[in-house]
C-alpha cells in the first residue's frame, strides 16, 4: 500500500517552502498502515517546528519504492541510488510521465531532446534518430524499469505507469 497526503498548515502562503517526506519501512512486521501514518504525522509535526509554515507532501510506503521520478527536483532515484540524466533525457522523460498512457509523437519530443524548435529546418531522419537515441539512453538508465516507456510503432512513445514507480509532482499552489 502506498498513500500520499498534502497538508497546508494554517498561515502558509503560496511562497512557503515545500517539504517532501518519504516514509518507508522495509520490515513488513513493523506495524500497520495506521502506525505508518502516525509516524508520518509525527515527522511532519517535527519538520513544521523546524520550518514553520512549510507545505508538506508525504509518501507512505511499507517498503522501499524502487523507482522515484521527482519532477520538481529533476531527479531520478533507482533502488536508493541517484541516476544522472542529461537535460534532454530528463525533459523527454518528464514530458512522457506527465501524460501517462498517452502516445506522444517523435515530432512532439524532438524539440525537447534534439535542441530543435518546431519551425527549424532539419534533416527528418536525423531528428527522429536523435529522439530514439535519447529514449534508448533513458531506458538503459531506468534498468529493469526501462519497459515503462513503450514504443508505439509508427506513432511515438508512451509512459506506462507501474505501481513500483512513484512520480513526485509539483504541489498545487493553493492558499489556506
Amino acid at each position: 500500500m502506498t498513500t500520499s497526503s498534502i497538508e497546508n498548515p494554517p498561515g502558509s502562503s503560496v511562497d512557503a517552502p515545500e517539504l517532501v517526506l518519504i516514509v518507508q519501512i522495509s520490515d513488513t512486521n513493523a506495524g500497520s498502515a495506521g502506525d505508518l501514518a502516525a509516524l508520518a504525522d509525527a515527522l511532519r509535526e517535527t519538520a513544521l517546528d523546524l520550518l514553520p509554515g512549510a507545505r508538506t507532501h508525504t509518501l507512505l510506503s511499507p517498503g522501499p519504492t524502487p523507482l522515484v521520478i521527482d519532477l520538481p527536483a529533476r531527479g531520478l532515484v533507482l533502488d536508493n541510488q541517484r541516476v544522472e540524466l542529461s537535460h534532454s533525457e530528463f525533459e523527454i522523460l518528464a514530458h512522457l510521465v506527465r501524460r501517462p498512457r498517452v502516445v506522444v509523437s517523435r515530432a512532439a519530443l524532438r524539440p525537447l531532446g534534439a535542441g530543435y524548435s518546431e519551425n527549424d529546418d532539419f534533416d527528418t531522419d536525423r531528428g527522429n534518430r536523435s529522439v530514439d537515441v535519447h529514449v534508448s539512453r533513458i531506458r538503459s538508465k531506468l534498468g529493469r524499469f526501462g519497459n515503462i516507456i513503450t514504443t508505439v510503432r509508427g506513432s511515438g512513445y508512451r509512459f506506462d505507469p507501474d505501481p513500483r514507480v512513484h512520480v513526485v509532482e509539483a504541489l498545487d499552489r493553493r492558499t489556506a
